[in-house]
């Protein structure tokens, strides 16, 4: 059986050059916590619209908004025409679950402050809370004419202070002044973003007759099939039927080249980790020539060499890997995303982690190639003279 160096020998010869290492171990750190950060950046924003996409939900809008539907407007009432028309929708105590609402981007004031933001208002009824059942109203209650409740993250998306967004405070657009009653969640949607005030009110505020579009929640997923018939039949409406799980995927991919730019920064600064770390071992085996040529001398085999070296560089890459996920746990979790008009939580999930060891382990291994190759071919006569 071919002779093996001990653990030991790769651990100790870590200590040899500690300015070395450091480096070594910091970049394995960066890497780590980069791969991290871009993994849970990813993952927050695919989960952000698979958790506002239902099989059994639907949404109806106007055919000529190109599924838009901020520039979508249907009929009032089309929920409770909905309602009494098709068959297979849902129903709580009686009551219908379809929600008619207004969905609009429009400029905000906080308070006092004259600051203009972009926010994202959503007219709605209480029939809305039955339709996205994600909702759950944390603090204060439902609001009323001239009141508002918050989302989560809403403070994110207008790039202001959660105090700013306290029940009690005010909030204004549309020229009226609103009071905030409530906070809301809606854990990996993109609802929590958002600010909810009574539909009927902003209806006047904004001069509108009508609705952007209708949600619908349905008993089971083939019923979408009976709401897409209602709006065939209904041609004076004009009228198309999107399952949410479809429309959230096409936003989802609208996003795709946000997530594969984020993927080739990481991949650049990666391969940058990758040649720094190959070019420190390179000169460790450059600096200990000698000292590997002796144990070649001895009885070592190539092969038990190179193992070592790979054994050095998966420990620093380790402990590199665990500070680097460590940084990453204490700067990003809980931390939020504003994008468009929208914002996301970051995920520092499992497989967000797991893409961080993983990957500065492997870039570790690679890194190792260089000097492995200068091992195997060392030659060990040439290698005992040098000085």
């Amino acid at each position: 059986m071919a002779r093996r160096l001990p653990l030991d020998y790769a651990v100790l010869n870590l200590g040899r050059r500690p300015g070395r290492t450091l480096l070594a171990g910091a970049s394995s750190a960066l890497v780590a916590a980069l791969l991290v950060a871009t993994a849970a950046f990813v993952r927050g924003l695919d989960t952000t619209f698979q958790g506002a996409a239902r099989a059994d939900t639907a949404i109806v809008l106007s055919s000529v908004a190109e599924r838009d539907v901020v520039r979508s407007t249907v009929t009032a009432g089309l929920g409770e025409l909905i309602a009494a028309s098709v068959r297979g929708v849902a129903t709580v105590d009686g009551v219908a679950c379809v929600s008619d609402e207004i969905h609009m981007g429009t400029n905000l004031r906080l308070g006092d402050d004259e600051r203009v933001r972009a926010g994202f208002v959503r007219g709605v009824t209480d029939r809305a809370f039955l339709v996205h059942d994600a909702v759950t109203v944390t603090e204060g209650r439902t609001p009323r004419t001239g009141e508002v409740i918050v989302g989560r993250l809403a403070a994110e998306q207008l790039g202001a202070r959660e105090e700013e967004l306290a029940v009690g405070r005010t909030l204004r657009f549309e020229n009226s002044a609103f009071t905030i009653v409530g906070r809301f969640a809606a854990p990996g949607t993109t609802i929590e973003a958002e600010i909810w005030t009574p539909l009927a009110p902003l209806r006047g505020l904004t001069k509108r007759d009508d609705s952007s579009a209708t949600f619908v929640k349905l008993e089971s997923p083939d019923a979408i099939g009976e709401l897409a018939l209602f709006a065939k039949r209904r041609l004076d409406l004009e009228l198309v039927v999107i399952p949410s799980a479809v429309y959230y995927r096409e936003l989802s991919d609208y996003f795709a080249p946000i997530r594969r730019l984020s993927w080739a920064l990481a991949a650049l600064i990666a391969l940058a980790a990758l040649f720094g770390g190959a070019n420190t071992l390179n000169a460790a085996v450059q600096d200990r020539v000698r000292e590997l040529a002796t144990l070649r001398a001895i009885g070592y085999g190539p092969w038990a060499l190179v193992l070592s070296l790979a054994e050095e560089a998966l420990v620093l890459a380790s402990a590199g890997a665990l500070v680097g996920l460590v940084a990453a746990r204490l700067f990003l979790a809980g931390s939020s995303v504003r994008i468009a008009m929208s914002a996301f939580q970051l995920t520092l999930d499992p497989p967000a982690i797991l893409v961080g060891i993983a990957g500065a382990l492997a870039l570790a291994l690679f890194g190792t190639a260089p000097a492995a190759l200068r091992v195997l071919k060392l030659p060990v006569a040439a290698a005992l003279k040098e000085n």
